[in-house]
């Protein structure tokens, strides 16, 4: 094969969900050509997937070294220096996410300056939400920082989180990217705040509970749920069904069914809002309890929240969410190409002090982590 093709059938086979075979066609592609950039950042990159982002760093510095406009080497170096911890390094290079696939051309064009540490006392600073739900509701905690610094905070996110953050007293106005945020001084994208302020592991905050549930929405699912008479244990097992990720880090239902199925003595509730008809009827036929509909925005599933003991997701919003509010969860992650922010073989998280980390022993392996589950769930207590 020659070098694109051993290339191409690297790219094939990762895939195929085979990370060695996909890095011995890469490592044979740049014994055949050292100065191809492809070969090296390919190489790097399944190598953090499989879970040694130290050993990645390397490869992919290399690639931008020989390619230094290599978005993706660019990116892949960013996710693989904070995977490893190093976060000064990666929310560095994270900045190369504005020129990187889906994200490439989007960022936005305000004629005031971004921040980039200018002192912020009696200035207005607009914070503009990005990318997922989740990674909204794990970066807001850094607002408080901004607002510490004397600064008049305004946001802008995703129509659903609106009801929610807009509950806030840090922030003098919460609107949609559409909305008009009226003056302000200085804009920042919500994922370079942490960059900005100079966040490590050993600085991050441990915050407890740095979002709350709106009084009236709490007492509206208090009459809807009842009295309480088990342990009430709400549960997601998938992120955006549209998501390639989410083919790895999405469980799939027949796993959570199953989980339900041997805790008959808990209250299970769905937090799973996109659950098929299919997926619903299964759901109840299992004895959970789901609301169709109740949960339009997220201060409607913020309310929900309050009243449970557990939350039990994978890596997506409801896990992030939960942990916002300081409520127990338990986030089941994978094993492979497993989200930065995770770390690695670790099972608690600085981000979420209220969380517990449950891992796949390895590729796709649903059962080690629902083996952990179960122990625990025969254990837990309020």
């Amino acid at each position: 094969m020659t070098v694109n093709e051993l290339i191409d059938h690297g790219n094939e086979l990762r895939a195929l969900r085979q990370p060695e075979q996909a890095l011995a066609c890469y490592a044979q592609a740049f014994a055949l050509d050292r100065k191809n950039p492809a070969a090296f950042n390919n190489y790097g990159n399944v190598l953090r997937e499989v879970g040694d982002p130290e050993g990645a760093i390397p490869f992919l510095e290399y690639a931008v070294k020989l390619a230094p406009t290599y978005v993706t080497a660019q990116f892949n170096l960013a996710v693989a220096n904070l995977l490893s911890g190093n976060l000064q390094r990666g929310w560095q290079l994270y900045e190369s996410r504005w020129n990187y696939e889906h994200l490439a051309g989007t960022l936005p064009k305000f004629t005031q300056p971004q921040w980039h540490g200018e002192d912020l006392k009696g200035k207005t600073i607009l914070v503009v939400g990005e990318q997922g739900h989740g990674d909204n509701v794990q970066f807001v905690r850094f607002i408080f920082n901004l607002h510490a610094a004397g600064a008049t905070v305004k946001l802008q996110v995703t129509k659903p989180l609106i009801p929610l953050l807009n509950q806030s007293n840090l922030l003098s106005w919460v609107g949609g990217y559409n909305d008009d945020p009226g003056d302000f001084d200085y804009w920042v994208p919500i994922m370079s705040l942490p960059g900005r302020l100079g966040i490590t592991l050993e600085n991050l905050p441990k915050i407890l509970g740095y979002l709350g549930a709106e009084a009236g929405r709490v007492a509206e699912w208090a009459k809807t749920l009842g009295a309480k008479k088990k342990i009430r244990v709400g549960f997601g097992w998938s992120g955006r069904r549209d998501s390639w990720l989410n083919g790895h880090k999405g469980m799939p239902f027949e796993y959570i069914i199953k989980l339900i199925k041997q805790h008959p003595e808990h209250e299970w509730i769905n937090l799973q809002a996109d659950a098929t008809d299919e997926e619903t009827a299964k759901l109840v036929a299992a004895g959970v309890q789901v609301y169709p509909g109740s949960t339009t925005n997220f201060a409607d599933t913020a309310a929900l929240m309050h009243h449970l003991d557990l939350v039990i997701s994978v890596d997506t919003v409801t896990a992030h969410l939960a942990g916002a509010l300081s409520k127990p969860v338990w986030i089941m992650l994978n094993n492979y190409a497993v989200d930065w922010r995770w770390l690695i073989d670790k099972n608690t998280t600085r981000w979420y002090p209220s969380a517990v980390l449950f891992r796949q022993d390895s590729m796709d392996n649903w059962d080690s982590v629902l083996t952990k589950l179960n122990q625990h769930l025969r254990l837990y207590k309020i």
